[in-house]
């Protein structure tokens, strides 16, 4: 058996689980940045022309591109 303090083991077994739930953290808010700009679009439906568009910009709502009427977010 290898001799270990006391100390050496408190904090081993408190040391260890804390960076590996710091890392999945690290790894959770990485890839929770990373969203498509599909997902960050906003969908309308010209209730003029019947047109459907997308947006990026976070707006409730926005001129058709088509006829240029003002309609808004069909979802954001």
């Amino acid at each position: 058996m290898i001799p270990m303090q006391l100390g050496t083991i408190l904090v081993f077994y408190v040391s260890v689980p804390l960076l590996i739930t710091a890392l999945l953290a690290l790894l959770y808010n990485a890839r929770s940045q990373h969203r498509p700009s599909r997902e960050k679009e906003s969908i309308y439906e010209c209730e003029k022309c019947g047109s459907i568009y997308a947006f990026a910009r976070n707006r409730p709502m926005d001129r058709c591109p088509r006829c240029g009427h003002l309609n808004d977010a069909v979802r954001t």
